[in-house]
């Protein structure tokens, strides 16, 4: 592990102020401006911005692999500009490659025997029934616990795991406000259709905080049957693909990623955090279904299968690029963004070749029969006020991204946290104004956690989606 150059600060010195305001309090708030700016003529809409300090972009399994020919290509310009304006590196995972897992390693700082996620699933005590796991298992504090006890607000959309949401001082939409996570029937799990089809959630605790907030994320659901044919579009270049089942993987998570993504902009115009963090799959998904289809990487494709479905990898990061460019445009220069991913995506060489004779083959993370999967080199790029330019980074772990986050907002790096804080990202002037602090743990207030998951009915398409890319029996 590196070391960072510290200075020890006692807790609460130093960016730990009052307790924030509750969250009727904040809500309340932002009401009353709406009605004067109503009254005054213009809406809340129309306020004038007020820039966050930094913004987060979790990026499932994105890769270098696929990021570099691309940039060099043109074809990424947002990720480009941030690249060229910035530092960046690989970001290491851990092992085993797991989603869950690594997620709550960047937002913790920690190794996953200390924050207590460390599958996919979990048992409900006594019954022999997995569930997929829930956030109150976490054993630690996420940096959106730490930020919102130093009266910095956040906004956290769609992290994995985030269900049930969490009280901060800002606000959370869990992944699981989401309704549609795995349906091949037109009825989403957690949901159904009335009688003129109209799409009617079940409702469960849980899926935003405060819970009112829910109400302002319904409109901006988009299921796997509202995604059309110009979206679809974007992903299968081929306009005369119609076949349902081969569309099908690439069509629900951009029905996912879209809902988060618009709800996401959506909220951070409304509500200012200060810091906001918004988490997408999508490049996740279509790489492990759509990945072989790329004669970049080596695969031998027949035309008709290239034409289909040759270009979905790398559409897709195509989209992500654009999202993150809408959200760039509506934030000042004084805003600093962070990409991270929690593990890239690779061909397994050695597997492919034995694949190509014939063999049987089983790779390890995801437990399937490609010679494709998740690889260790994740990405991570920051560009912003005091972060250098065009600058090559040494290799970092998925435990130092909350640390750095810490280092740059100014506040102190836990001792007990395994990561440390990339100080190569920072420009030297910057450090000197702010040197690294730090304190013995930010775990205070007695234990945290539970053993057992929480059950919602998500549960069985979460599952059935997770059987699908081989993380489970």
């Amino acid at each position: 592990m590196r070391e960072a150059h510290r200075t020890k600060t006692p807790l609460g010195a130093r960016g730990r102020r009052a307790s924030p305001p509750s969250m009727t309090l904040v809500f309340t708030a932002t009401v009353l401006l709406s009605l004067v700016l109503v009254l005054a003529g213009c809406s809340s809409e129309e306020a004038p911005a007020r820039s966050p300090l930094l913004l987060l972009f979790g990026v499932d399994a994105a890769t270098w692999n696929i990021l570099t020919p691309m940039m060099q290509a043109g074809e990424l310009p947002t990720l480009k500009s941030l690249v060229d304006r910035g530092s960046y590196g690989i970001l290491k995972s851990g092992v085993p490659i797991q989603s869950p897992q690594m997620w709550t390693s960047i937002a913790t700082g920690v190794v996953p025997e200390k924050h207590g996620i460390t599958r996919f699933t979990a048992e409900i005590p006594g019954t022999g029934r997995e569930v997929p796991v829930t956030s109150n298992m976490r054993k630690v504090k996420a940096f959106w616990n730490i930020l919102s006890e130093a009266d910095i607000t956040v906004g956290i959309v769609g992290w994995w795991p985030s269900w049930p949401a969490e009280p901060v001082n800002g606000f959370v939409i869990a992944q699981r406000a989401w309704p549609v996570n795995w349906s091949r029937h037109g009825i989403p799990f957690g949901a159904a259709r009335d009688e003129s089809g109209r799409l009617i959630v079940e409702d469960f605790e849980g899926r935003t905080y405060p819970e009112e907030l829910y109400a302002e994320f319904e409109p901006f659901i988009v299921t796997e049957e509202d995604v059309t044919a110009s979206e679809l579009a974007l992903l299968f270049s081929d306009p005369s693909f119609t076949d349902p089942a081969r569309q099908f993987h690439a069509r629900w998570v951009f029905a996912k990623d879209k809902t988060f993504a618009d709800a996401g902009l959506a909220m951070l115009k409304r509500h200012t955090p200060d810091v906001f963090a918004v988490y997408l799959q999508g490049t996740d998904v279509v790489s492990h279904y759509y990945w072989g289809y790329q004669r970049e990487e080596g695969f031998t494709v027949s035309p008709a299968d290239e034409r289909l479905y040759a270009r979905v990898v790398r559409n897709y990061y195509r989209y992500v690029d654009g999202v993150i460019a809408s959200y760039l445009e509506e934030v000042g220069e004084d805003t600093a963004v962070m990409i991270v991913s929690d593990h890239g995506f690779e061909t397994k060489r050695d597997l492919k070749e034995r694949w190509e004779r014939g063999e049987r083959i089983r790779t390890e993370e995801g437990g399937k029969d490609v010679p494709w999967d998740h690889g260790v080199d994740g990405i991570f790029i920051m560009a912003g006020p005091g972060v250098r330019k065009d600058n090559r980074l040494p290799d970092m772990s998925v435990v130092d991204v909350t640390p750095t986050m810490l280092a740059y907002l100014g506040l102190p790096v836990a001792e007990d946290m395994d990561g440390v804080p990339g100080l190569e990202a920072f420009e030297a002037s910057f450090l000197e104004k702010n040197p690294v602090t730090t304190v013995p743990t930010y775990e205070t207030g007695g234990p945290r956690g539970d053993e057992a998951p929480m059950e919602s009915p998500m549960d069985e398409g979460i599952k059935e989606k997770l059987r699908a890319l081989g993380y489970i029996e």
